[in-house]
């Protein structure tokens, strides 16, 4: 072979060889797909502390195909919620068997906290790891520790804003998932006697814990009338009780500069009598700086003065805040002009103390009640508009007075009083009714003596004197009347030195324009409520009742008790076949009966702002309104909600003496609950002595009925006197506007209650 050919050859060899291998490396066999898939223990739970009673078991694949031999590892994470296999590690490796499964050889045990998360296992070759979901549940109920709700404060007899949480959790500090674990929280008195009640009517409320162990109060706790700090203990079975820190605020309540007007009327205590007292009281800067007042009572007829008046000593006078966030007056009276002494015959040898509630939308208004050991009263106060308070009334005024006659008979008088001259009554357009002892209709209609009644120009509280002489002058001889001009709509009203010489006390409400152009039209399809406080055979007597005029007849609801029987139905539906109106504003309603209880002869006296007055004319009872006026809705249980000043009398079930009440409550609405606080002043069963009880807890519920606007069965818890304010009353609520402003009458025969909420 020669040379060249050699070359050639080995040229042609060396490509072959290169081709060869080129085309080896194309047809190299590509490597296994490895998959490692979770195929058991997944997913599963195991409490705390405890093994997962499943292994874990990976099954690892290679193109598809069981792969045996392999090594796999499971791994636990590092943070919690986690576990550890039996080694105390957070790894195992096994070795996939004969059908490519990997087994935990190792216990695998959840760790302290609860919680869901994923155990991984992992091989070589596999692009991802295989998960196990795995849950640590919580452990047996082991302690309570409080959730929310905690360090917080509201102001006395106002509601706190956030619910009280309590969650039971395991010995690791986990909250017990399983619901329905009882947690009972317990409101305590603390060292200022501050406390709270919940609106269930006691101090307490037991709840169920829910999927995540936590219990939360789902009834409104109310701050009572005291300020300072106390507990709420929250506590379930054999579990370690937890406190809430909570803080009742002292209510900042005030009267603003200004004169105010106010009125009470009640029991004392010096002769067993009805009594009345009147008048305006100064405020500046926060203190009282002087005012007068008029006071009568049987025995102590015109306060045996000229007049009945006593001026307000700012000496000894005062206003504070109460611990329940009432308002104290103190009022200090003078027995003559000079104020060289105080007035013995009137409050507590001269003193006069008067705890008041601010309605919470008009803190120019509020109201009272006596608290002290001269009687027990209530009445308003409020705010004097000083343009009518320096005017001279004029036109008719709608009036109705209660009390004694000068035999000590009940007596109810209403009617109209025409100002038709300056300062001068001619008699024309003016009209009265009295109901004397039972008289029933004997004295309708009685008129006045012509241009013989007068009106004296007030003075500088506001203070005037109306004085009449009425035809019949055998039965009502002259008759006087101080009046204290609260505003353009209202005189309170105290008899004073007059021939009459009756104890008797009320109000005038101004017809203004309204004056004698009154006719059958200014009631027809309104709806007057009447509320109404007087005597009959059996005793004291209360009644309330909401009358609609049609074009010519009454419908309406009433509920009466006078501890002897109360309304055969509740409320009881009532109808009169005719009304009457007079010109004068004085309507006439005749035979207003339920169809079962005796007939009712109803007077109603319009004023000119859609209020009014009323009193009976039945020989078997004798009533006068107290307040009343015109009923407008719409009405639903929700109206009757947010912050009210309460005030509430009556006679307890013994009728051994009269009682009255004042505070604030808070209703919740749609939750048909309410609570609050009130200062208590009741007549002893052993004497002509009272008993004060501040902060009583006062809690109650309603429903609204099928009639509009009358809200029962609705009950009261904390006005009980006869019982230490321990029973459950049965009421019935009457809403007289939207804005929920509701009188309650009881309905059982427990004890003799009348109460009114005002926003």
């Amino acid at each position: 072979m020669t040379l060249r050919k050699s070359i050639l050859l080995l040229l042609g060899l060396g490509m072959i060889a290169f081709l060869v291998a080129c085309s080896s490396s194309r047809h190299t066999t590509p490597p296994p797909t490895i998959v490692i898939t979770a195929t058991g223990g997944t997913p599963q739970s195991a409490q705390v502390g405890t093994a997962f009673a499943a292994a874990l078991q990976a099954t690892v694949t290679s193109n598809g195909a069981p792969a045996s031999g392999v090594s796999v590892t499971f791994t636990a994470p590092a943070a919690e919620p986690n576990g550890t296999f039996a080694t105390g590690g957070a790894t195992d490796t096994e070795t996939t068997d004969s059908t490519g499964v990997a087994t935990t050889s190792q216990a695998f045990t959840a760790g302290t906290t609860a919680g869901t998360y994923n155990v991984t296992a992992s091989t070589t070759g596999a692009a991802t790891s295989a998960n196990f979901a795995l849950t640590n549940t919580s452990g047996a109920a082991a302690a309570l520790a409080v959730s929310s709700g905690n360090n917080q404060s509201a102001t006395v007899s106002t509601a706190f804003g956030t619910p009280l949480a309590a969650q039971v959790t395991d010995s690791d500090g986990n909250p017990v998932a399983s619901a329905g674990i009882s947690v009972t929280f317990t409101a305590n008195t603390g060292a200022t006697g501050a406390t709270a009640g919940f609106s269930g009517g006691t101090n307490t409320d037991t709840e169920l814990t829910d999927a995540n162990g936590v219990a939360t109060t789902t009834q409104a706790l109310t701050a009572n009338a005291t300020s300072g700090g106390f507990t709420v203990t929250a506590s379930s079975a054999a579990l370690t009780s937890v406190d809430f820190s909570l803080t009742n605020s002292a209510a900042v309540a005030t009267l603003g500069d200004g004169n105010y007007a106010f009125t009470l009327a009640g029991l004392d205590t010096d002769d067993f009598s009805l009594f009345y007292v009147s008048g305006v009281f100064t405020v500046s800067g926060g203190a009282i700086t002087g005012g007068e007042q008029d006071y009568v009572d049987f025995n102590n007829y015109s306060n045996n003065e000229v007049g009945g008046q006593d001026l307000i000593n700012p000496t000894g006078s005062s206003i504070t805040t109460t611990a329940d966030g009432n308002l104290q007056i103190v009022l200090t009276t003078c027995s003559g002009s000079t104020c060289t002494s105080t007035d013995s015959i009137v409050g507590v040898s001269g003193v006069e103390t008067i705890n008041a509630a601010l309605r919470p939308t008009n803190p120019n208004q509020a109201a009272i009640s006596e608290f002290d050991g001269s009687g027990t009263a209530t009445g308003e106060l409020r705010l004097q508009d000083p343009t009518a308070a320096a005017s001279t009334p004029s036109l008719g005024y709608a009036f109705q007075v209660s009390g004694f006659d000068v035999n000590q008979f009940i007596v109810n008088i209403g009617g109209v009083l025409n100002v038709d001259g300056a300062g001068t009554i001619s008699g024309s357009g003016s009209i009265f009714d009295a109901n004397d002892n039972g008289s029933g209709t004997t004295f309708q209609a009685e008129t006045l003596q012509a241009s013989t009644g007068t009106v004296s120009a007030p003075d500088a509280f506001g203070r005037v004197v109306f004085s009449i002489t009425p035809t019949d002058s055998t039965n009502f001889p002259q008759i006087s009347w101080v009046g204290y001009i609260a505003d353009s709509k209202r005189i309170y009203l105290v008899e004073t030195a007059d021939n009459y010489v009756g104890t008797t006390g009320g109000i005038a409400l101004s017809q203004g324009a309204s004056t004698g152009l009154f006719s059958s039209a200014s009631v027809s399809g309104g709806t007057l409520g009447a509320v109404m406080t007087g005597f009959d055979a059996a005793g004291a007597l209360h009644t309330v009742g909401e009358v609609t005029f049609g074009a010519t007849s009454v419908t309406g609801f009433i509920d009466f008790n006078d501890l002897s029987s109360v309304e055969p139905a509740s409320p009881d539906p009532v109808t009169a076949p005719s009304y009457t109106v007079d010109s004068t504003g004085r309507v006439t309603i005749s035979g207003l009966t339920d169809g079962v209880a005796t007939t009712i002869n109803l007077q109603l006296y319009l004023g000119g702002n859609g209020n009014g007055v009323a009193i009976t004319l039945d020989a078997n009872d004798n009533l006068g309104a107290t307040f009343g006026g015109q009923v407008a809705g719409p009405f639903s249980d929700a109206n009757f909600t947010g912050q009210y000043a309460m005030v509430a009398f009556g006679w307890d079930g013994s009728e051994v003496g009269e009682f009255g009440a004042v505070g604030t409550v808070t209703a919740t609405g749609a939750g048909d609950t309410f609570s609050g606080f009130a200062d208590v002043n009741a007549f002893n069963s052993g004497g002509l002595t009272t008993t004060s009880t501040s902060n009583a807890l006062v809690t109650g519920s309603y429903t609204l009925s099928a009639n509009s606007g009358i809200l029962t069965p609705s009950f009261i818890t904390g006005l009980d006197v006869d019982t230490s304010f321990a029973n459950t009353d049965a009421f019935n609520f009457y809403q007289f506007d939207s804005s929920g402003d509701t009188v309650v009458i009881e309905t059982d025969l427990n004890q003799l209650t009348l109460g009114l909420f005002q926003q």
